[in-house]
């Protein structure tokens, strides 16, 4: 069954990869990833920064332009 609550996301394993990498600094596994699972897990980062600060980043659109 799944549990999650409703509007949760799923992560796949390639994304929660490149968060462990990100959170251990292994810039090398970051820097070899598809980039499907880099925009996930970019995704995933902005999207828990925004909640967390319960407002929007307005720079975060020059970040995803790099």
């Amino acid at each position: 069954s799944d549990d999650r609550p409703p509007g949760s996301v799923t992560v796949s394993a390639e994304a929660l990869g490149v968060l462990s990498a990100l959170l251990t600094g292994d810039w090398e596994l970051v820097d070899a990833a598809d980039p499907r699972h880099l925009r996930q897990s970019t995704g995933i980062v902005a999207a828990y920064t925004q909640w967390h600060l319960e407002r929007g980043l307005r720079s975060l659109r020059l970040v995803e332009r790099a």
